[in-house]
């Protein structure tokens, strides 16, 4: 029962900015926007021209509209904000620089080309696949009901429906000629025969080798410790491979306001104050949902074994309406909680049914007249897994194998509504109820034994910090400021005086949407790029943390400097000198059994690699060996290859025949994948070409 699978876990995010458009006008009104402005108004330059600020903010907005009518029951996050903002950036730059593109190629969508794959014999899958351009019995397109559509589109007197088909429009256009424009890159690709069959004996060719490792661990580190001289050296030659982005480093304290003693008696005393309503309540389910934080409270039927809080096992026994607590459930929750129902109920059932669900071109009211009929046919003698077969768009039932049954489930498996029906129905009996995910036709076809079950419903509050604890912890954090800068204490001296924990985040790039371990934290990073060196900030506060910080260092783009990275070129250089080492002390003409022997390792034999594979089984990833596989002459012993983790000799032993033949769909394949890396690398190369400046760190 896949539907009602997710009535038992239903999650999922959708963040959908591109490409909204195609439903917005179905869907409703998502060309909602606002204006932004600050002292510029230029927020970046794409081939020269300004992108202001506003332009760019209203396509912010209805990227946010977009995702929030598409994930309606989720909490819209800074750092959800800053993705959606980062994918309007991208899209917005590539909208202006193919523009440009289409312009200079003459790549344009004539009228009559835009009608014709809107309603035509051409249709476009953008219009095809829209719900409401369907079918409602056959599922298939429809193009009446676009010329429908547009025919009535002017009738809305607030204009609304133009402004959403308009905006549609101009999604479409701008799909066709994206699609035409790779196209013409595409046709430009072209994979000879060679190519072909090169790539096939890549992935056909395979050679047969034994082989002698040595790993660098055999060799203490001490024995080839590098000289500041070899490390300067080393540096030198690869300078290229140690650049930087412009970036800072930051060091910051976090002062995490926690409840106090008086927060903790408070939540408690005012749990305590609704015992005796809770008690006295008849819709206690009310009561708890208006006065409980935990919003993803169910109150279940349960056997003394399945109480879920082990303090329930003393409200089994006791007198209907009962309630104990407060009580601390878990670390920084109270509780109270009542016996709210006592019943026999059965301890699990089986049961099967027919989900028929509402959709645009189905009311509520249809569907309930499709669920009474399917119930009025059961009766008159109609197979009831015939016509779930048949009805059910339940796909996790509705096979010809299950037909509408849903096997045995306990209590609490399914949602409220559904759950109810099934534990109190009787047998054979066709019940209809409603749940968020349609209308069901529910019949119960066997129950357990049934035995005693209680319903508890209970009341959480969370401990949470008073507005006097903020203010006290806040007046820590700005005694910390004022010591810095009014008395001079160095921020390391405080760190340690006030026994802190000093917190770090390095390399910290302009855009970065937030500093390590501080979630939402986009304003600090803010003031980071603003700061100089040595600068301490003002107190930040982000959710239940106040944070002081300080510049510790500046990163200039270009070249690190050496101290930066002699660490990491220590280890490379150990390496290095290693493998020396190692190669030097392997006598030329030596087999591999005296190699083994002499290094007291073993060889490995019966290898096998394919030269499209560069992870070597048992080995992993060794370029340098792979490549030596295939370079040495069969029979050979080859001379000691220095790899990334230790050094090899290897004797090729045998190899496949390459295979030659028809390589007609080798060479379609690599054309296919030559065509999509073309189609993703041309928007990069005409973005080098357009000097695209970013200046949204000033604004965001």
């Amino acid at each position: 029962m896949a539907t009602l699978q997710n009535i038992r876990n239903k999650s999922g995010l959708l963040l959908a900015v591109i490409g909204i458009a195609m439903l917005a006008f179905i869907l409703g009104d998502l060309l909602k926007s606002t204006n932004s402005g600050g002292g510029s108004n230029i927020v970046g330059e794409v081939m020269g021209e300004d992108v202001l600020i506003q332009n760019f903010q209203t396509k912010v907005d209805e990227g946010i509209e977009n995702w929030k009518s598409q994930n309606q029951q989720k909490v819209l996050t800074q750092s959800t904000i800053g993705q959606i903002r980062e994918q309007i950036w991208n899209q917005y730059v590539n909208e202006l620089i193919m523009l440009e593109e289409y312009s200079k190629l003459g790549i344009d969508i004539s009228d009559d080309e835009f009608f014709e794959r809107i309603q035509g014999t051409e249709v476009h899958p953008e219009i095809s696949k829209v719900p409401s351009f369907l079918d409602p019995v056959t599922g298939v397109f429809d193009r009446a009901r676009v010329l429908g559509y547009l025919k009535q589109i002017d009738e809305d007197q607030t204009g609304e429906a133009r402004a959403r088909w308009n905006g549609f429009q101009d999604y479409l256009i701008g799909v066709l000629k994206s699609e035409k424009y790779n196209s013409l890159v595409g046709k430009a690709m072209f994979v000879s025969s060679k190519e072909a069959q090169n790539a096939s004996d890549f992935t056909l060719r395979k050679r047969y080798f034994d082989y002698v490792s040595i790993p660098y661990s055999s060799i203490e580190n001490t024995i080839v410790e590098p000289t500041i001289s070899e490390l300067k050296s080393f540096y030198e030659e690869n300078k290229s491979d140690y650049t930087q982005k412009q970036s800072k480093d930051v060091d910051f304290v976090v002062y995490s306001v926690v409840p106090s003693i008086e927060d903790d008696m408070q939540t408690k005393t005012e749990l305590a104050n609704l015992v005796l309503d809770f008690k006295s309540e008849i819709d206690y389910e009310l009561m708890a949902r208006r006065n409980s934080d935990n919003t993803n409270s169910r109150f279940i039927f349960s056997k003394s074994d399945e109480l879920q809080d082990l303090k329930w096992i003393d409200l089994f026994n006791a007198k209907l309406g009962t309630v104990i607590g407060p009580y601390l459930t878990s670390k920084g929750v109270y509780r109270i909680a009542k016996l709210a129902e006592i019943q026999s109920r059965p301890d699990s059932v089986e049961a099967r049914h027919i989900l028929i669900t509402p959709n645009q071109n189905r009311t509520l009211d249809s569907v309930n007249n499709i669920i009474n009929d399917l119930k009025l046919q059961i009766e008159n003698g109609t197979n009831f897994g015939d016509l779930a077969v048949k009805y059910s768009e339940d796909p996790g039932s509705n096979t010809k194998i299950l037909r509408g049954s849903l096997g045995w489930f306990s209590e609490g498996a399914m949602v409220n509504e559904f759950n109810e029906i099934c534990f109190t129905a009787n047998k054979k009996d066709l019940n209809i109820v409603n749940t968020q995910f349609g209308v069901h036709l529910i019949q119960v076809t066997k129950k357990s034994k049934s035995a005693k079950k209680v319903k508890i419903a209970y009341i959480d509050r969370i401990i949470e910090p008073s507005t006097e604890t903020f203010n006290t912890y806040y007046s820590k954090a700005a005694s910390f400021v004022g010591q810095v800068i009014n008395d001079g204490i160095s921020f390391d001296t405080l760190v340690e005086k006030n026994n802190l924990v000093k917190r770090s985040d390095s390399k910290v790039v302009p855009n970065k949407l937030a500093i390590s371990g501080l979630p939402n934290s986009r304003e600090m990073v803010r003031w980071l790029n603003k700061s100089d060196l040595n600068a301490v900030s003002e107190v930040f506060q982000f959710d239940n943390s106040y944070v002081v910080a300080t510049v510790k260092s500046v990163n200039e783009e270009g070249e690190i400097d050496f101290d930066d990275v002699k660490e990491q070129i220590t280890t490379l250089v150990i390496k290095e000198k290693k493998g020396v080492k190692i190669s030097q002390s392997i006598l030329k003409g030596s087999s591999l059994t005296e190699i083994a022997k002499t290094n007291g390792t073993t060889i490995v034999s019966n290898q096998n690699a394919t030269f499209s594979n560069d992870n070597l089984v048992s080995i992993g990833y060794e370029p340098e060996l792979l490549g030596s596989i295939f370079g040495f002459k069969i029979g050979d012993i080859s001379s000691p290859i220095i790899g990334r983790n230790a050094v090899y000799v290897i004797q090729v032993n045998s190899e496949d025949e390459a295979i030659i033949g028809n390589n007609s769909q080798q060479k379609k394949q690599l054309k296919n994948q030559e065509i999509s890396n073309a189609n993703r690398a041309t928007i990069n190369v005409l973005k080098d070409a357009a000097d695209v400046k970013d200046y949204r760190v000033d604004f965001f």
